[in-house]
């Protein structure tokens, strides 16, 4: 009785072994493709946002040389036209356009450095987030940097890192408006991470990190997360006595 039960088991694991061996070949190569098919979409991802880098930086230039040159071009012409003006309003009428056009100049400089700073141009990653921070902090919010980086992150990764932080000072300054704004790069040598941490104050008692990602309906969230992907970063919030805090973490290379 013995043998004719374990021949039948036997037949039984030869009659279902076949199957269950085509099953998990299925699953390991669909396993394996849909893995080829994401670092696939993560390549195009990060193609696709260095090519929005690449026009910021043509559009930079091309304002800076053209634009600019020709701004200098004018204001010269218009200075020459100033010292021959006898007439006290056209004299007055030139005056006000040259003030004009060396507001709109220092106006397009700005906008220019804002697009693609020269500081992120020559990949210095410590100057281009000071710098940035810097120009950012304004009369209502004051912006802290605390920054220990040692080593020089890739390209692709120092772009999407100067973009995100740019958005995310950008979403706190309109949405929440606070005093202040302290924010922390440090590198982790040992287990070769970033960590990039922002920390403000919210006097709305009733705050929750929830309402905050429900509030923010337009296009930065969704650009922020293709950020925060294409860098496979981890994020960590924190709501504290009245303190708002993100970390985000991402390998350093």
């Amino acid at each position: 009785m013995s043998n004719s039960g374990d021949l039948l088991l036997t037949e039984i694991f030869y009659l279902l072994f076949p199957g269950i061996a085509i099953l998990i070949a299925v699953v390991l190569v669909t396993y394996f493709y849909i893995q080829r098919i994401r670092r696939v979409l993560i390549r195009y991802k990060i193609q696709k946002l260095e090519e929005v880098e690449n026009e910021r930086k043509r559009i930079a230039n091309d304002l800076h040389d053209f634009v600019a040159s020709k701004l200098i071009k004018i204001k010269g012409e218009l200075n020459d036209s100033l010292q021959n003006a006898k007439d006290p309003v056209v004299y007055k009428h030139i005056s006000q356009g040259i003030f004009d056009l060396n507001k709109f100049h220092s106006d397009l400089r700005y906008l220019v450095e804002y697009i693609y700073p020269k500081e992120l141009l020559s990949g210095n990653i410590h100057e281009s987030i000071l710098k940035l921070t810097e120009e950012m902090s304004n009369a209502n919010t004051q912006i802290i940097l605390d920054i220990e980086f040692e080593n020089q992150l890739p390209k692709e990764k120092m772009h999407q890192l100067f973009r995100l932080l740019q958005e995310k000072i950008t979403n706190i300054l309109v949405h929440i408006k606070p005093p202040k704004v302290f924010i922390g790069l440090f590198e982790d040598v040992e287990d070769h991470q970033v960590m990039l941490s922002m920390s403000y104050q919210i006097k709305n008692k009733s705050f929750t990190i929830d309402s905050m990602f429900k509030n923010n309906s337009g296009r930065g969230l969704p650009i922020i997360n293709e950020r925060l992907k294409v860098l496979k970063a981890k994020t960590q919030n924190e709501f504290k006595d009245g303190f708002y805090k993100e970390t985000i973490i991402f390998p350093l290379k």
